[in-house]
């Protein structure tokens, strides 16, 4: 019977040791009934295009893992911006940066534990929303995941209109007013503008004034920029994105107001300046200009805006016995006209026929064979005429 309750009693004591030893080697099991273990949403990973360092101010809806002695355990910020810790009591860390919240979690956690054993680190960061108006696709409060860029954000709401003015996006961030101007962002990589979103923006993205636009149409879009005295046509061009196109635009056609339309080369853009309320079309359709009368090769080529009819004639390789420079004439419109132009001044449009009159020479020439041709019907008429009388 004693051996009985010895061997008993050395299998308890045995129990109560694998059990001690267990109990204080995990650190994820706490030492206190009342504490929460580490929640599964720390679990999650959190993407960021930066290292989230101490001067990340937390808020409402962070998640904090905290190291209490032998405690692992993850706690959330309230709306409030308050955190709790079980059986040490609450502290308000909202709108603190990451290294203040440590220091007043620290401070309330040394109530029961040693703060030398204890650590706070950020498990996730927050989501949270953002109010966007004016000249966007979709206006009002968007929810935006943490650590996410200006440019980013633009494109998860659909992107702005063709009627925004792009240099001057308003971002209201508490008592400051930031100045973004997207153009050079999205067309010359200006990333300094690429903002981080913050909890509590407000954003606005101003229309177009009426009046004192550049509108830009393009095979299947069009997009109006803000006019700006002395900028060149190249500068719009980007402005308005169509430098990310890499289309190849066979003609430019610039429709500015009270002028006749005029057709630009894309080399020429660089040095081309329009004024205010001018259309600017792009075309990726071959246009055509047609040459007739005293040439080698009669037939349509290839519209080019740097050409006049000098070269179109040129290029048709003009008969230099039969034809004349004199009295070139282009015939224009739906229902053409004939114009008389200057060879190598005047501008050619596309659709237009450039006719090479024949020389005085050729002319007379034909009349005389024509006239010779005739006297010999009349005299072989009047011959006949008289055999058969």
């Amino acid at each position: 019977m004693i051996c009985v309750k010895k061997w008993l009693a050395l299998i308890l004591a045995i129990v109560a040791m694998a059990f001690a030893d267990s109990h204080t080697s995990g650190v994820a099991l706490s030492t206190s009934p009342s504490l929460t273990s580490r929640s599964g949403v720390a679990l999650n990973p959190t993407y960021a295009d930066q290292a989230v360092d101490s001067t990340y101010v937390v808020g409402p809806g962070d998640f904090l893992d905290l190291v209490l002695e032998n405690n692992y355990i993850t706690v959330q910020i309230y709306p409030d911006g308050s955190v709790v810790i079980e059986e040490c009591g609450s502290v308000n860390v909202g709108g603190k940066t990451l290294t203040e919240a440590r220091e007043l979690i620290l401070d309330l956690a040394a109530k029961r534990y040693k703060r030398d054993l204890c650590f706070v680190q950020l498990a996730a960061l927050k989501k949270f929303r953002v109010n966007i108006m004016g000249a966007v696709s979709q206006v009002g409060q968007h929810i935006v995941e943490p650590q996410t860029r200006f440019s980013y954000f633009v494109r998860q709401i659909g992107g702005i209109l063709s009627t925004a003015n792009t240099e001057d996006i308003q971002v209201f961030r508490g008592k400051d007013t930031l100045h973004i101007d997207y153009n050079e962002m999205s067309s010359k990589g200006d990333f300094e503008d690429d903002i981080f979103l913050e909890q509590g923006d407000r954003i606005f993205v101003p229309f177009v004034e009426v009046n004192d636009n550049v509108l830009l149409i393009f095979p299947e879009s069009r997009s109006s920029v803000t006019y700006k005295e002395g900028r060149t046509l190249q500068e719009y061009y980007e402005m308005a994105g169509g430098n990310r196109e890499n289309a190849n635009y066979k003609s430019i056609c610039v429709r500015e107001p009270g002028k006749a339309p005029r057709w630009v080369t894309t080399s020429e853009m660089k040095e081309t300046k329009i004024a205010a309320n001018t259309e600017v079309e792009f075309t990726m359709q071959d246009m055509f200009v047609y040459v007739g009368g005293a040439v080698t090769a009669m037939g349509k080529f290839p519209f080019n805006a740097s050409w006049h009819a000098i070269d179109y004639i040129s290029a048709a390789g003009i008969n230099i016995t039969t034809g004349s420079w004199n009295q070139v004439k282009v015939w224009r419109g739906s229902e053409p006209e004939a114009v008389s132009v200057k060879v190598a001044e005047d501008e050619i449009l596309p659709g237009d026929l450039i006719e090479i009159p024949r020389s005085r020479y050729e002319s007379v020439k034909d009349f005389t064979l024509f006239l010779a041709s005739l006297l010999t019907v009349i005299s072989s008429g009047l011959i006949l005429y008289m055999t058969i009388k």
